[in-house]
C-alpha cells in the first residue's frame, strides 16, 4: 500500500496556472419586490483562466485573470455578464474565519466578485489535507468550520463530509471527499450534497486536478434567492516555475494583509445615473431606472434597508429648500412620523449633503428613517433614505454616512434598458 504525505509547505511560494469550466443548473427562487417567491429555471456555464501566485502557507494566492466567460439563461432572459479589465488582478485572502477575494486596483461590482467567487477555493481545500501521513484506504473528516469556507456559506450545523486516500501512482495521489451537511447561507437553511475528486501531486505537495459536484437546497431570504441547484466545477491546474504576470515587486507589494475598505463593493446601477460604494452584508434587492434597494441581512432577518433615487437636476443657481425637503419627509411618512431627531448640512467633496433623522413607528415597531438629499454644483441631486428599527441604529450609523461619502453622480443611459432588471437574481457560483 502507498503512504502519502500531504500538508506539506513550500518555502518560497508556489507558481501555477488555472483553468476552471463551471455549469450550473436547476431553478431559483427569488422574492421580488411586494413578497411573492418565484421560480425561475436557470443554467450557468462559464470559463476562467489565470495565473496565480500561492503564499508558502497557503493562505494568500495572488491572480491574474486572462479569460473570464459567463452566460447565464433565466428563464427566457439571457446576460452575459462583464468584467471590467481594471478588476483582472485579484488577492485572495484567507484565515480562520473568512475568505476574502478583493481587487487591489479598487472595488469590484457584486457581479464581477459573484464570477470569480467559486465554491471549492484552492486555498480552502488545502486546508482540508490532514497534517498527517496517510496509508491508502484511510479515511479521514473534515472540519464544519472549512467546509462553511469551501462552499462559501455562514455556517456548517449538521451532516459529515469524509476525505479518503483512493489510490497511488507515480507521485500522484487520488483524494475524495463525499457527504452531506446541512447549514445556513444569509441566514436561511440549506441542504448540500458534495463530491470532490482531486489529484494530489506529493512531490509538490500541490493538487493538479479538482472536480467538485455540488448539489444544494437552499431556503429563500429576503434579499437572496432560494436554490434547488446543481453546480459542477472543473479545475485544471498546471504547475510552472514563475509566470510574466506575477512577479517579485507585484507580490512583493500584494503578500500583505489586506487594508481597511478592501471588502467594499461598487454598486454600479442600470439605469440610475449614480454610483455607490458599500459593505459586502448589503445586497442589492431592487434595480430600476426609478429607484435603486439595498437590503442589509444578518443571521436570517432584515436589519435595515436603503433605497436610492436620482431625482430631475435643478437649476443650480437655485438654492436647496431644506425647510421644504424636511416638510416633504414629514409628509411622505404621513400618521408614521413621530419626530425630527436631527437635521444638518455638509459638504462630502464637491457635493452638498442634507441629513434629517426621523424616527415614528410602523405599526408597533419604533422606526428610524435617515433622509439624505445629495447634489453637486452642476444641478443632479439624489435622494437616500436609510430605514431600519430603532433596535438596529447602532448597526446603520456605521454605514449610512460613509456610504453617502463615496456616492458620485454619472451620466443616465439614452435609453433605459429592456432586460429584465426589476430584481437582482444573479446567483452565487
Amino acid at each position: 500500500m502507498g503512504r502519502v504525505v500531504i500538508g506539506q509547505e513550500t518555502l518560497i511560494g508556489h507558481f501555477q496556472q488555472v483553468e476552471a469550466d463551471i455549469r450550473i443548473t436547476g431553478s431559483i427562487s427569488p422574492r421580488i419586490p411586494g413578497g411573492e417567491v418565484v421560480s425561475q429555471k436557470i443554467d450557468v456555464t462559464g470559463k476562467q483562466r489565470y495565473d496565480e501566485w500561492l503564499n508558502s502557507t497557503n493562505t494568500r494566492s495572488i491572480r491574474q485573470y486572462k479569460a473570464i466567460s459567463s452566460a447565464i439563461a433565466i428563464d427566457e432572459y439571457r446576460v452575459r455578464p462583464k468584467f471590467r479589465r481594471q478588476s483582472t488582478l485579484i488577492v485572495t485572502d484567507l484565515n480562520d474565519t473568512r475568505l476574502l477575494l478583493y481587487s487591489p486596483s479598487g472595488p469590484m461590482t457584486s457581479e464581477e466578485l459573484e464570477l470569480i467567487n467559486l465554491q471549492g477555493n484552492l486555498l480552502v481545500l488545502y486546508q482540508l489535507l490532514p497534517d498527517a501521513e496517510l496509508e491508502t484506504g484511510t479515511t479521514f473528516d473534515a472540519r464544519y468550520m472549512t467546509l462553511a469556507k469551501l462552499l462559501g456559506i455562514d455556517e456548517v450545523s449538521g451532516g459529515k463530509v469524509t476525505g479518503s486516500v483512493s489510490s497511488l501512482e507515480n507521485s500522484i495521489a487520488v483524494l475524495n471527499w463525499t457527504g452531506s451537511i446541512t447549514g445556513a447561507a444569509d441566514g436561511v437553511a440549506t441542504d448540500i450534497d458534495l463530491i470532490i475528486a482531486t489529484q494530489f501531486n506529493t512531490a509538490t505537495g500541490r493538487f493538479s486536478s479538482v472536480k467538485i459536484r455540488i448539489k444544494e437546497n437552499r431556503k429563500t431570504g429576503l434579499a437572496r434567492p432560494g436554490l434547488d441547484v446543481v453546480a459542477n466545477i472543473n479545475l485544471k491546474i498546471l504547475d510552472v516555475p514563475s509566470t510574466p504576470t506575477i512577479g517579485e515587486t507585484l507580490i512583493s507589494r500584494l503578500d500583505t494583509p489586506p487594508v481597511r475598505g478592501s471588502d467594499r463593493i461598487i454598486l454600479r446601477p442600470i439605469a440610475s445615473g449614480f454610483t455607490i460604494y458599500h459593505q459586502r452584508n448589503w445586497t442589492v434587492f431592487v434595480d430600476q431606472p426609478q429607484m435603486c434597494v439595498l437590503r442589509m441581512i444578518k443571521n436570517g432577518e432584515l436589519v435595515g434597508q436603503c433605497s436610492i433615487s436620482r431625482l430631475p437636476n435643478r437649476d443650480s443657481n437655485q438654492p436647496i429648500d431644506v425647510e421644504k425637503f424636511q416638510s416633504g419627509i414629514i409628509g411622505s411618512l404621513g400618521d408614521q412620523f413621530g419626530q425630527v431627531l436631527d437635521r444638518k448640512q455638509y459638504k462630502e467633496g464637491d457635493l452638498h449633503v442634507i441629513r434629517v433623522a426621523v424616527v415614528g413607528q410602523n405599526g408597533d415597531v419604533p422606526v428610524q428613517w435617515n433622509y439624505y438629499h445629495i447634489s453637486n454644483p452642476a444641478g443632479q441631486q439624489a435622494v437616500a433614505v436609510f430605514t431600519f428599527e430603532l433596535t438596529n441604529e447602532p448597526l446603520i450609523t456605521k454605514h449610512d454616512r460613509s456610504m453617502v461619502s463615496t456616492f458620485a453622480f454619472k451620466e443616465l443611459p439614452v435609453e433605459t434598458p429592456t432586460a429584465q432588471n426589476q430584481q437582482n437574481t444573479t446567483v452565487r457560483k
